[in-house]
């Protein structure tokens, strides 16, 4: 059964940073099913108290726009500087699960490329990276294992990430060695 967190968010101005911090940490735009999905994690956000916060959101912190088929939010200026100067309000209960929800979930939907192997990091707002590993079976094309690695800095993500990127077979069958 999933928890609770000790915060909830429901007001519409920290919603908006909350989306702000998440486009921005993963250097992206997310789409509203996305967002839907990761801010939902363990309640943390209502989804008519977000469907609310991103009716508006469009005046000054983000730029919406259509791809195939899907609404995607990209931070303005103004919303990277709301994410930058406000993100670390945000209770760092949720903004912490948030951001790992957020990196799963990129990463997922990476994989939905007929892939079988994707990696993506991003950077939090005391500039460590979380990096999001995830491998499909080369058989049943089913996910086969998902990675979260945490680096101190960028640096390290991205040497990580170019490492597994380099031979993700090799990183793969390292798994299956060490799992099986």
């Amino acid at each position: 059964m999933k928890t609770v967190p000790r915060i909830t968010i429901s007001d519409t101005h920290s919603i908006r940073i909350l989306v702000c911090h998440l486009i921005y940490s993963l250097g992206c735009p997310l789409t509203k099913q996305q967002l839907a999905e990761i801010t939902s994690l363990e309640q943390a956000v209502n989804y008519f108290d977000l469907m609310e916060a991103l009716d508006g959101i469009e005046e000054n912190l983000c730029t919406i726009a259509e791809l195939d088929g899907d609404t995607q939010y990209a931070n303005t200026k103004l919303g990277d500087a709301a994410a930058r100067d406000f993100g670390s309000d945000l209770p760092a209960s949720v903004r912490e699960k948030m951001f790992e929800e957020a990196v799963k979930v990129f990463t997922r939907d990476a994989m939905k490329k007929d892939k079988l192997f994707a990696v993506r990091y991003a950077e939090s707002l005391d500039g460590s990276c979380t990096i999001g590993v995830s491998i499909k079976d080369e058989i049943t094309g089913k996910r086969k294992y998902y990675l979260n690695i945490y680096t101190d800095d960028k640096d390290s993500a991205e040497k990580i990430k170019d490492k597994i990127k380099e031979d993700p077979a090799k990183f793969s069958a390292y798994l299956n060695k060490y799992f099986e």
